[in-house]
């Protein structure tokens, strides 16, 4: 699917991914961004931002309160996610407000139907989703169900 539409003034791919070829974490802006302007070496950005396209941008049936920067979190599908949900550390659980949660949940039951998985990255933390829990995968204390619902 390509884009339909752009980023306008979003830009929070840039602050929750990390972009190997400039050693950027994934909890910092990246360096190359003009607030309010842009990527300033946009015309030379590393191959990471060219090839990445939230599902916002791809999908316009995502109304405006999907938009990253108003949800708190981009959405994407990156092998093997069927959803991958990436918090801005800001608001790590910007993911569990309406009508985010109980959407989310439903994705997850739809990608488990196909075989994918649904995940949510909230800064060091990445959580498998599913339609009634999640099951910590990483953190310091290793692989935890907390049963949350």
């Amino acid at each position: 699917m390509g884009a339909a539409r752009t980023c306008g003034p979003c830009h929070m791919c840039c602050r929750v991914f990390p972009i190997p070829e400039i050693e950027k974490h994934h909890t910092n802006w990246c360096a190359n961004l003009e607030r309010g302007q842009g990527c300033r070496i946009y015309a030379e950005r590393p191959h990471t931002c060219r090839n990445f396209h939230c599902l916002w941008i791809r999908d316009e049936n995502l109304t405006e309160e999907w938009r990253p920067d108003h949800a708190g979190f981009v959405l994407s599908d990156p092998e093997p996610w069927g959803l991958l949900v990436t918090c801005d550390p800001e608001r790590p659980g910007a993911w569990r407000r309406e009508p985010y949660h109980s959407a989310i949940r439903q994705w997850a039951r739809s990608t488990a139907e196909h075989a994918a998985f649904t995940g949510v990255r909230e800064g060091d933390r990445l959580l498998l989703v599913f339609e009634d829990r999640e099951v910590v995968l990483e953190e310091a204390g290793g692989i935890a169900d907390n049963g949350a619902s």
